[in-house]
């Protein structure tokens, strides 16, 4: 019989050492979770930043060399061409002034000894020099830009607004990207929390039941260790004191439920349990802090401290606190 408590108490002992190393084994896994979390989310924190930083930065137009380069060009040409229309303008102004102070002269003198036969001085100014003269500015003007609108395609302004719409479609797409990779990154950092919290509060769970096993196992152990160094004759002696107790418990349940529906239907309690077979309550009834020590003569129920014992005898209480029975003599001390 000892043999066979040995090997089971090895038995035991051995599975108790195996839980242990699996609860090390899954603490240290919980940690590397842990870590790796960490990680994650410093990752996801450094990109938000970088993403906030240059979130300024991103939305400014920004044009390649070239198109820098060919800007500011079509700069330059912009301001010579107003410029040569201000100068031709002024010309234009001082020859109009010119041509009509030369007229006037001619009228007042008369006609000139050196004109052509057959032409007369009173004929009106035909319009042939303005439009030779607007032909010869837009001659000018042409040449000195380099690129004429019906020859070479659109002209400086047309460009100019052709680049600012691709940069507000550039600025249009980055804004879309940077709203798609935020929101794809809060995504991410939701379902990787939650994610972790899944598994870590499974590996909790685990670990608890892994622990509530020791403890039991560990019980067990001390079981049967106590077992192992009883004597069968002591061992018999407490099994039926167990057994006693149980049946004494079992009784004096009945007993009190038969009290309580004869009291609840009106009836006169007639419970009247010796002496060696008491209703014994840990605690005082009334105060609920000393213990029980006195009880009823009539039904046998220790339900009372001292002090309060006193007390129902000065007061005239005739009734038992517990079943209401009526009270023969007085209260007794429990030896």
């Amino acid at each position: 019989m000892s043999d066979n408590n040995s090997d089971a108490v090895r038995e035991l002992r051995r599975a108790l050492y195996e839980q242990q190393r699996t609860i090390f084994i899954l603490r240290s896994q919980v940690i590397d979770q842990r870590a790796v979390v960490l990680q994650n989310l410093t990752r996801i924190e450094s990109i938000e930043g970088y993403m906030t930083n240059n979130r300024g930065e991103r939305f400014r137009p920004r044009f390649s060399p070239i198109a820098g380069v060919e800007l500011g060009q079509l700069g330059r040409r912009l301001e010579m061409r107003e410029r040569r229309r201000q100068n031709q303008a002024d010309g234009t102004g001082n020859n109009a002034a010119g041509s009509s102070a030369i007229g006037r002269n001619e009228r007042e003198d008369g006609p000139s000894s050196d004109s052509a036969p057959g032409t007369s001085g009173n004929l009106p100014p035909t319009p042939l020099s303005s439009r030779t003269t607007a032909t010869s500015v837009q001659q000018n003007d042409t040449l000195g830009d380099g690129q004429g609108t019906s020859q070479n395609g659109p002209g400086p302004s047309g460009i100019l607004e052709a680049h600012m719409n691709r940069a507000r479609v550039r600025m249009v797409r980055d804004e879309m990207v940077h709203r798609a990779l935020q929101q794809q990154i809060e995504h991410q950092h939701q379902y990787l929390l939650q994610q972790q919290q899944r598994e870590q509060a499974a590996r909790q769970q685990h670990i608890r039941e892994q622990l509530d096993e020791a403890d039991q196992l560990h019980e067990q152990i001390l079981e049967a260790e106590n077992d192992e160094n009883q004597d069968p004759a002591e061992q018999q002696q407490q099994q039926q004191r167990q057994i006693m107790q149980q049946q004494l418990y079992e009784r004096n349940v009945r007993l009190q439920l038969r009290e309580g529906r004869r009291f609840s239907s009106g009836a006169a309690s007639s419970l009247v349990v010796p002496p060696a077979q008491l209703y014994w309550e840990r605690e005082c009834l009334i105060c609920t802090e000393l213990p029980a020590n006195f009880y009823n003569r009539g039904c046998g129920h220790v339900c009372l401290c001292s002090a309060c014992a006193v007390n129902c005898v000065l007061h005239k209480i005739a009734t038992c606190i517990l079943c209401r029975a009526p009270v023969n003599g007085t209260y007794a001390f429990v030896r």
